[in-house]
């Protein structure tokens, strides 16, 4: 049997792009938080199970040239597409595999940070236990590995559709068509379902979730017949067996996520030190749908107290915005909207002053003390005598903020800037993924939109070697290109301008792809 028919990735292809919440730099200093020694960005090695095309490590290498990178995938197509684009990109520090993960050993070497996302809820038993005994055999002493997976409880739900979705496709190989009536087929019986019941409430939620759902992933994440989910518990079963123990959720340290009201206060009650069980414990509260979970070597004693001094030693960032003054304004109360549009209202002096600074510094990192720094700075007389006391306010008000999720925090800044110099220069991968797509890879590991053909030829030409007035004639040469060319180019402009120009690299800038 070919390797097309045996392997669906084959198939269809899946997305393959960056996770930030994979990158090293944010497992290390989530790592550190918790009093390990995680292996510094610049000497580091990190392996890739379910690499794909390589979205996820290439960009990882780009960014640290003196770290290694091994990528293994089923996939022969992904495998291919991966090496073609480190070709073209020419980094020298990533090596891809089409390996089985049941056929990878020792041999591989060892390795600060493993990551598999998007693999252990869709393979079978085999090779889930494989995945665990991998890294159990590879991960360095103060490694981190991170797992992501369907969970429990809150797939059940997700599952009443699937059931829909899988019986009326049961005889169905064909990937399109399979698609097709899955979604149909959902859509028939959502709408023929008591919406008053349990159960047609969820098939309609599902059925709304899809629709923004593109079809490769629905095929590969909600057609797949051995997909499961997994309680937390079930996870780390498998992962003691194999001498691992919990670290923490990559998206730590959001303690109680969606939890509110009674489900805060019974999570709060446990202990800290008791990390499983209040994510156990919050998982059955908020019916948590997927996990994404950080582990280490047992035998590390681990820290989970959050108290005074604990952003001290990291570079916090916020993607915040001053929100305008309404008519609902309220004296000496500052307002800032967070990515994802959490709103949170400030009437602390000093900490008005810091999210300022994040706001200003975003998509860069300030260096914690810093940041107290120049909010004191920024607030001066009108802090009264008690400056130790102000100090003391904000940095709890801060780590409120951190709790709640809202501050990214590193032990080293990422490589970026939102100054634009002489001669530009952007990232490598983002120059290289801009000639055909409009998602780039930004500096933090973000995938960010460009806007039109115009921002994406502006961001090629970013190789660092093209001042301001170099860029305006390429960039107009690139329009008379396209106009010249007969095609159907809309609204597209003629001739752009010196002041676009700086507005594109202002855009740019504050887009993170851009190098110091």
């Amino acid at each position: 049997m070919s390797d097309m028919a045996t392997n669906p990735y084959d198939a269809v292809a899946y997305p393959g792009h960056a996770f930030a919440q994979t990158h090293p730099a944010r497992l290390a200093a989530i790592a550190h938080f918790h009093g390990m020694e995680p292996a510094p960005s610049q000497a580091m090695r990190v392996l890739e199970l379910g690499c794909g095309r390589g979205g996820n490590l290439i960009p990882m290498a780009a960014q640290y040239p003196g770290s290694a990178f091994v990528g293994i995938d089923l996939s022969g197509s992904a495998i291919a597409e991966a090496k073609r684009a480190t070709a073209e990109i020419g980094l020298e520090n990533v090596v891809f595999h089409h390996r089985d993960i049941l056929a990878v050993g020792p041999e591989l070497g060892i390795f600060d940070y493993i990551l598999i996302h998007g693999v252990y809820s869709w393979v079978p038993d085999a090779v889930r236990e494989a995945i665990m005994a991998l890294i159990g055999g590879l991960l360095a002493p103060q490694g981190v590995a991170y797992v992501s997976y369907n969970a429990l409880p809150g797939c059940r739900l997700r599952d009443l559709a699937r059931d829909v979705m899988l019986y009326a496709t049961r005889d169905i190989a064909e990937p399109t068509e399979r698609v097709r009536v899955a979604r149909a087929s959902l859509e028939a019986f959502a709408a023929a379902s008591d919406g008053e019941t349990f159960h047609g409430a969820a098939l309609r939620q599902r059925l709304r979730q899809l629709a923004d759902t593109p079809d490769n992933v629905l095929y590969h994440d909600d057609l797949n017949p051995i997909a499961r989910a997994f309680a937390l518990h079930e996870v780390l079963d498998t992962a003691q067996r194999h001498g691992l123990q919990f670290l923490a959720e990559a998206s730590f340290p959001n303690m109680f996520a969606a939890a509110k009201g009674p489900a805060q206060a019974m999570i709060a009650a446990i202990p800290a030190e008791q990390g499983v069980l209040r994510e156990q414990t919050l998982d059955l509260l908020i019916g948590r749908a997927f996990r994404e979970t950080l582990l280490c070597r047992e035998g590390i004693p681990l820290r989970r107290f959050i108290g005074p001094g604990a952003l001290a030693p990291y570079h916090v960032a916020a993607h915040a915005t001053l929100v305008e003054q309404g008519e609902d304004a309220r004296p000496g109360i500052d307002r800032f909207e967070f990515e994802g549009g959490v709103r949170l209202s400030v009437d602390l002096h000093l900490c008005k002053a810091a999210l300022r600074r994040l706001s200003q510094a975003w998509p860069g990192s300030i260096a914690f003390d810093t940041l107290v720094s120049q909010a004191v700075a920024d607030v001066g007389a009108a802090l009264g005598p008690d400056l130790a006391g102000q100090v003391a306010r904000l940095e709890e008000a801060l780590i409120a903020i951190f709790k709640a999720g809202l501050l990214d925090f590193r032990l080293e800044p990422p490589t970026l800037t939102t100054a634009v110099t002489e001669r530009p220069r952007a990232s490598a991968v983002a120059r290289w993924q801009a000639q055909s797509s409009r998602e780039v890879t930004d500096l933090r590991h973000r995938m960010v939109a460009l806007d039109g053909i115009v921002v994406r030829q502006f961001v090629s030409l970013l190789d660092g070697s093209r001042t301001p007035e170099m860029l305006l004639a390429e960039l107009n040469a690139f329009l008379d290109e396209v106009h010249g060319s007969g095609a159907d180019v809309g609204d597209l402009p003629r001739r752009a301008t010196a002041e676009e120009v700086v507005t594109h690299l202002k855009d740019v800038a504050r887009l993170g792809l851009l190098h110091p």
